[in-house]
């Protein structure tokens, strides 16, 4: 009880024995009484509603983490484990996985890089034969997988693949025409002459030497050959790569060879 009110409670014990204070004096201090205990209901009640707001709150709080730590508990035992056969069962499929791989990339590898020609259509041309021109159909073909353009004369549009060369051939009036072409990888010219004179044997042993070629092709090349049969090369440098051609046929078809070699040559790109 603080000092305020004992002071209060010892005027109010004055007021009972002192009959004749006056009633003005009563009133007022019985008005500050009532005022003072309202106040002090006032206080208590706030402190009341203080407490039961932070015990709600409270209450919440761990209603919440509560519900949590279930949620996290019940989750974790709903996932399946997996048994160890099943374990097992996924490391020898991964392994299948990582020995086939290998394996495929490199079967496509070897397609992709298999030697073909491929056919391109045909078209009209106009061709010097006999010292007359005259008009004809050329056949036009590409050397896969480099990409190799050439035209072929009609006569000679008859060929077959080799292994990775391809041959063109016919015969003209009995006399067989063999044009072979193929691709040596990742040389140059000088490295495949010897190469290719060995193909020909004892053939070029007292032959001129090799020749720059002066065909309207865009490539650097060189020419070998004898006459008695004709026979011999053509080496073009195209990139890192070099497109070889060796030919032979009876000296009856050499004014006919004349017009197949300029289109022939001519057209490689």
């Amino acid at each position: 009880m603080s000092r305020h009110e004992d002071d209060l409670i010892k005027e109010l014990k004055t007021l009972k024995t002192n009959r004749s204070l006056d009633t003005e004096k009563k009133e007022g201090m019985r008005m500050a009484l009532q005022e003072h205990a309202a106040k002090k209901q006032k206080q208590q009640r706030r402190k009341v509603k203080v407490k039961q707001t932070f015990m709600r709150f409270s209450t919440a709080a761990a209603i919440l983490i509560f519900g949590v730590f279930v949620y996290y508990f019940v989750s974790n035992d709903q996932l399946p484990m997996p048994s160890n056969d099943q374990e097992s069962s996924r490391e020898n499929e991964m392994y299948q996985e990582d020995l086939t791989m290998p394996e495929e990339e490199e079967t496509t590898d070897e397609n992709e890089a298999a030697f073909s020609i491929e056919e391109q259509g045909t078209e009209i041309g106009t061709i010097m034969l006999e010292g007359s021109e005259q008009e004809e159909t050329l056949y036009n073909y590409t050397i896969e997988p480099y990409g190799i353009d050439f035209q072929m004369r009609e006569f000679l549009a008859n060929y077959t693949v080799e292994g990775e060369e391809v041959v063109f051939s016919n015969d003209v009036d009995y006399v067989s025409v063999d044009i072979r072409l193929w691709v040596a990888e990742s040389t140059t010219i000088d490295e495949m002459i010897p190469e290719v004179q060995q193909r020909f044997g004892e053939t070029f042993d007292n032959a001129e030497e090799p020749e720059a070629t002066t065909d309207d092709n865009p490539y650097e090349g060189v020419t070998q050959s004898i006459s008695d049969p004709p026979q011999g090369y053509y080496l073009y440098q195209i990139d890192d790569n070099v497109l070889v051609i060796q030919y032979e046929y009876g000296i009856a078809a050499a004014d006919g060879m004349a017009a197949a070699w300029e289109v022939l040559l001519n057209s490689i790109e």
